[in-house]
């Protein structure tokens, strides 16, 4: 069991507990802490967004100048080099899901091939990551003949395609 504390180690705990009102108001100098201190920040964001703009505004205006040019070709089916599975002995019009995967996939085709005129090898611990990607992207496209309707499908590839721009984007600016 615990032993009680001696006298005299109380009274000098009771001394500590002791509250005490500043000698001035101090709330002056913390809201002109505060104040520097958002401007600092707002600053940092500033100059961040500044930097990244240029990029972010060539993308974004790639992907509009392809997506307003390879729209009309979307409408086109290219018949597969693959046979697929589920072929029917009949040719039968894709579905707007394939035919949005077919301007993505040209869209995505278009746009690195832009990135990749910048002079620019990928760092060797970057390799994986550009490779699983791809991989992914196939594994995608495939699961996508198996199931034409999936939009879950269509979205996954949406974003293996935009990680992928994003990260060959990284390696060109770098």
């Amino acid at each position: 069991m615990d032993k009680p504390l001696p006298d005299h180690l109380r009274w000098q705990l009771r001394e500590l507990r002791r509250d005490q009102a500043p000698p001035r108001d101090l709330w002056p100098d913390i809201s002109a802490r505060l104040a520097t201190q958002a401007s600092r920040t707002s600053t940092a964001r500033q100059a961040v967004s500044r930097r990244w703009a240029l990029p972010v505004a060539l993308a974004a205006t790639l992907a509009i100048a392809i997506g307003v040019v390879g729209w009309p070709q979307g409408l086109v089916h290219a018949p597969s080099s693959t046979p697929s599975i589920a072929a029917a002995p009949y040719d039968v019009a894709p579905s707007l899901v394939q035919r949005e995967a077919a301007g993505l996939t040209r869209q995505y085709q278009a746009a690195l091939g832009e990135i990749d005129r910048v002079p620019s090898s990928p760092a060797p611990a970057l390799q994986p990551a550009f490779d699983e990607l791809d991989r992914s992207a196939q594994l995608i496209l495939a699961a996508l003949e198996r199931d034409p309707d999936s939009r879950l499908l269509l979205q996954q590839l949406r974003r293996t395609y935009s990680h992928r721009l994003a990260l060959a984007q990284r390696v060109a600016i770098s």
